[in-house]
């Protein structure tokens, strides 16, 4: 299982829910043994929602998390994704695939809790994924300090799929620091690859 996960808050506050999401996910995987990556993220949401004791009163703190988590079956050749709020890219013969995630954080949320959904996605031989937090996509720089947009990602990470993955994390890193100029940092950033 991978998984790559944005919380709320910064500092202290974001530290309190990184370690509440990575505990509970050892407990739903580890100790109840649950490895359906919908029900995974169904009940990470139960259990962060129980412990910041949130009720979906109005003006009520709406702390929790991004997510995208796979189970890898390398024996079926399978990835399962299922996401909150971030999706999966993968790259394979050139060609990038979106898979989208459900539009509902970890935590408490403005509509109806509905479950999670697991898509199976079939995998071959050197097929890249990527997971990310939103920090890059959402970087403000260029010429017109504007944000770096996902349809840029894409565009960039096609064009370094098939450099080694460490050269892929120095290219990302130059082209994020290049676009960002002197401009702050407006979040934490994460992207995580993965070679099949």
């Amino acid at each position: 299982m991978i998984t790559a996960g944005d919380c709320t808050g910064h500092g202290v506050p974001g530290a309190l829910m990184s370690m509440l999401g990575i505990s509970f996910l050892g407990e739903i995987v580890n100790n109840r043994r649950i490895t359906e990556s919908g029900q995974i993220l169904n009940e990470l949401r139960k259990e962060v929602q129980r412990a910041l004791h949130q009720k979906g009163i109005r003006d009520e703190a709406k702390d929790g998390m991004d997510i995208s988590l796979c189970v890898v079956d390398r024996t079926k050749n399978v990835i399962q994704f299922s996401g909150a709020n971030n999706n999966l890219y993968m790259v394979r013969d050139g060609e990038l695939t979106d898979y989208r995630a459900d539009r509902m954080p970890i935590g408490i949320y403005d509509l109806e809790d509905k479950d999670f959904t697991s898509q199976n996605i079939p995998t071959m031989s050197g097929d890249l994924i990527y997971m990310f937090s939103d920090g890059y996509a959402d970087q403000f720089g260029g010429p017109n300090h504007k944000k770096f947009k996902y349809t840029t990602l894409k565009t960039f990470l096609l064009n370094i799929h098939k450099l080694p993955l460490l050269r892929q994390k120095q290219k990302l890193e130059k082209e994020f620091n290049d676009w960002k100029g002197t401009s702050p940092q407006i979040d934490d950033v994460l992207i995580l690859g993965l070679r099949i």
